[in-house]
């Protein structure tokens, strides 16, 4: 889904941007800097492209770490479920593939709203990503370690 929705807010915002996109507004909303709409969209893509790549050779990467190669406790219970915790990491990079998505879908988003000319800029169309985007990536970041202090499920 995170993947769907960059592409939609992706080729969304390049149809809606200008020629030069402003991207960055002095105090009384006034362009101080521009960039061209295809660097946008291709600094864009080639963001989604590295970070998806490398994750995911990651996520392929991980379960064949042998055990001992963990850094893991010896007495942690997650060595003896070693097909959970691959499961669970596999999971969680997945996670932050679609957290990192998510939040450059969301840039891109509000980076269409502040250079619409049909409307004045106001501190609702950007002020929430900010605070939206550190809670996505500190919660997908913090549930990892978290779920590795839990206990694996006994019964799989």
């Amino acid at each position: 889904m995170s993947i769907l929705g960059l592409l939609f807010s992706l080729f969304n915002s390049y149809i809606s941007y200008p020629g030069d996109v402003v991207v960055r507004f002095d105090a009384l909303n006034r362009p101080l800097q521009t960039l061209d709409r295809e660097i946008i969209f291709y600094i864009s893509v080639a963001i989604f492209l590295i970070s998806n790549t490398l994750i995911n050779a990651l996520k392929r990467l991980f379960p064949k770490v042998p055990t001992a190669k963990l850094p893991l406790s010896p007495q942690n219970p997650w060595l003896a479920h070693r097909d959970q915790l691959n499961e669970l990491v596999v999971n969680w990079f997945y996670a932050l593939m679609a957290a990192i998505n998510t939040v450059l879908g969301l840039g891109l988003i509000v980076l269409s709203l502040l250079n619409r000319s049909d409307r004045s800029i106001q501190a609702v169309d950007y002020a929430w990503l900010a605070p939206l985007s550190t809670v996505i990536i500190i919660s997908v970041l913090a549930a990892l370690p978290i779920r590795l202090f839990m206990k694996p499920d006994s019964d799989a």
